[in-house]
């Protein structure tokens, strides 16, 4: 793959996924003010925040790989997926310890999180899928 559809495709990527975290996060704040309930501004900053830097540092392991070995892609998605897994799990763990007096916000902290994380997973796959399609063309 030239240089140029690299940096392309990274930065259609970046664009994309910015605009998704965007649009879950003010979805999140809306929701917040039709409830009347302040509760999710925690879970919804911790999501955004964790989704686009994940987010960051895979399309910046995408750039790399895809330079270097595309060959290598297909295992490079699935260790950055795992990678992903692990890391989420340890932000939900850290929020668990910190919030362990509050199970209501621990609660709706994992809810906002995993549907942030398996809304980023769905567009990944997609997004490379349809990345990878293009390359075997």
């Amino acid at each position: 793959m030239a240089t140029m559809n690299i940096n392309k495709t990274a930065s259609a990527y970046n664009r994309q996924v910015v605009w998704l975290i965007a649009a879950l996060t003010i979805g999140g704040f809306l929701l917040m003010q039709v409830l009347h309930f302040g509760a999710l501004l925690m879970p919804l900053a911790i999501s955004a925040f964790f989704s686009l830097m994940c987010a960051a540092a895979y399309v910046q392991g995408w750039k790399a790989i895809a330079r270097r070995s595309p060959a290598l892609l297909p295992k490079y998605y699935l260790a950055g997926s795992a990678f992903r897994l692990l890391a989420a799990a340890m932000v939900m763990l850290v929020y668990c310890v910190v919030e362990r007096a509050d199970v209501g916000a621990i609660k709706w902290f994992a809810v906002v999180f995993i549907i942030f994380y398996i809304v980023l997973l769905i567009f990944d796959a997609l997004f490379f899928a349809k990345v990878s399609k293009n390359i075997n063309k």
